[in-house]
């Protein structure tokens, strides 16, 4: 069972390499440690190798799961070492495998099984956070063994967004992909999970949603609604404010999930307006704090509205209200409405 060695020199590949390398020609490697918060597509892979290596038939006898929290590392080894029952090959998977190798007894009983895998057997071995300076983990990247799994941001995530909409046979347009992964971040299953609540919506109302229908349907189901509370902020818009809380404490939501969600974004607003007047252009600032750079767009209209002075004030008033809900015996919707009529008081004279 041969397989092509990374080309990368000293750069770790990730998910994309792995899929040119490997899925899609079918050359598995003996070994896999995939490392990264992306449950979804490592799962994915796992699935996919599976399919291509074993078929449904060779599945029931072949493919194993393992839990690091559950078992040593012996357990796997003598698994790895084991024959594959009537095929030509195995296929083990180890969720969470840093939690089976906190000894060195164990880490050295790894490095010396990677050194020199059984090739009837793939070992894929998952975990959110990997040691470089581990042994083990050393003995991952020289064998080609270590991939990447960093959840996609920027240009890819769109692509990733708009890919996963088109297999659940929903058109999202780009402007409605911005919106989605500014609201649900870089997590490919939340982002899942919005995409088929959308797909669903869709098709109860017959398949056909405007771009304006879609929009609107994203802000009012993603689960984090930061901006709509923060986008009127300006002083004299109190009444428009307080109809989106409303609004949205209809829909369930409570006074101590929009404070920290309001804090939150006018701290970015804070951020935002500051680094633009150092003179940093939106990527540089995107590229400084993680941020998405199309996310900016929503933190303008409450920038304009309160100004470079304002929105350091709004910050004090938006601290102290969450400093209020966590020790004041008021009413918290009180506390919250109190809050927007102050970021929103016209300033005297």
């Amino acid at each position: 069972m041969g397989y092509r060695r990374s080309k990368s020199g000293s750069s770790v590949p990730g998910f994309q390499e792995l899929v040119n390398l490997d899925l899609k020609t079918g050359q598995f490697r003996p070994v896999y440690l995939l490392v990264g918060d992306d449950p979804l597509r490592m799962t994915g892979v796992v699935e996919k190798i599976r399919k291509d290596s074993l078929g449904d038939a060779g599945s029931a006898f072949n493919f194993h799961t393992l839990h690091g929290d559950q078992i040593g590392v012996e357990r796997i080894i003598q698994q790895a070492l084991a024959l594959p029952m009537m095929g030509k090959v195995q296929l083990i998977w180890v969720k969470n495998v840093d939690l089976c190798l906190g000894t060195k007894d164990s880490q050295d009983a790894m490095e010396k099984y990677l050194l020199k895998p059984v090739p009837e057997t793939i070992l894929i071995m998952t975990t959110k956070k990997a040691d470089k300076r581990l042994k083990w983990v050393k003995a991952c990247v020289s064998g080609g063994f270590f991939f990447d799994f960093s959840p996609p941001e920027g240009e890819a995530l769109l692509q990733w967004v708009k890919k996963a909409a088109d297999r659940e046979g929903l058109q999202l347009g780009r402007h409605e992909a911005e919106i989605l992964c500014d609201l649900v971040g870089n997590d490919l299953l939340g982002l899942k999970n919005e995409i088929s609540k959308l797909a669903l919506f869709a098709d109860q109302r017959g398949g056909n949603l405007s771009a304006e229908e879609l929009s609107r349907i994203i802000m009012d189901q993603a689960e984090l609604q930061g901006f709509d509370i923060t986008n009127d902020l300006e002083p004299g818009k109190s009444r428009q404010v307080l109809k989106t809380w409303f609004r949205l404490a209809e829909w369930g939501k409570s006074a101590y999930e929009i404070s920290p969600l309001m804090l939150s974004r006018i701290r970015k607003g804070a951020m935002l307006s500051s680094c633009r007047g150092q003179g940093m252009s939106d990527q540089e600032i995107a590229s400084l704090t993680g941020a998405s750079p199309w996310g900016f767009r929503f933190l303008d209209p409450m920038i304009r509205g309160l100004g470079s002075k304002g929105i350091g004030k709004a910050m004090k008033t938006s601290l102290e209200c969450d400093r209020k809900l966590k020790s004041s015996p008021v009413n918290p919707d009180i506390i919250i409405e109190k809050t927007i009529m102050e970021l929103c008081k016209k300033n005297s004279g």
